[in-house]
């Protein structure tokens, strides 16, 4: 449990398909790598046995109940996105499921933003975002002048 991340990647998770029997295996290996909450360890081995009953030609694939666990999926790895980011299909391709920046991050962003670290004040708390004179962007968790990486895009 405690080797299990909170949060998850940046990126894709399952690129071209949107068929239910390429996606929620992907989504399943995916939440298992998480530490979930109890709710979500009890869905996810829910959705994991009905998943591992059923043969690639099984009746699960084409009923409802597998478009409603997949939704459930959907919904798990969203909450464990990172800080202004979302679990889903990518604005430019539909057929690639993961986790992306908010196109409306510009928007969302309230925190300090600075080209170099050394402009963050002393003793800020707070979120600061760091983007380089090449345009990569790194957010960081402030606490009394003291900061950690969030994430990272280069």
């Amino acid at each position: 449990m405690k080797n299990k991340s909170i949060y998850g990647g940046i990126g894709s998770v399952s690129a071209g398909t949107m068929r239910k029997e390429d996606l929620i295996p992907s989504f399943l290996w995916e939440a298992n790598r998480l530490r979930l909450t109890k709710d979500e360890r009890k869905a996810v081995r829910k959705i994991q046995s009905r998943a591992n009953r059923a043969d690639s030609d099984d009746a699960y694939w084409q009923d409802e109940v597998s478009d409603f666990d997949l939704e459930e999926l959907f919904d798990i790895l969203n909450a464990h996105s990172l800080p202004y980011f979302s679990f889903g299909a990518h604005e430019g391709d539909g057929a690639d499921c993961g986790w992306w920046l908010s196109s409306c991050f510009a928007e969302e962003f309230d925190g300090l933003k600075v080209s170099d670290t050394a402009e963050v004040p002393r003793g800020y708390t707070g979120e600061v975002l760091h983007v380089s004179d090449h345009g990569n962007m790194t957010l960081y968790a402030y606490s009394r002048g003291r900061g950690r990486e969030v994430w990272g895009v280069v």
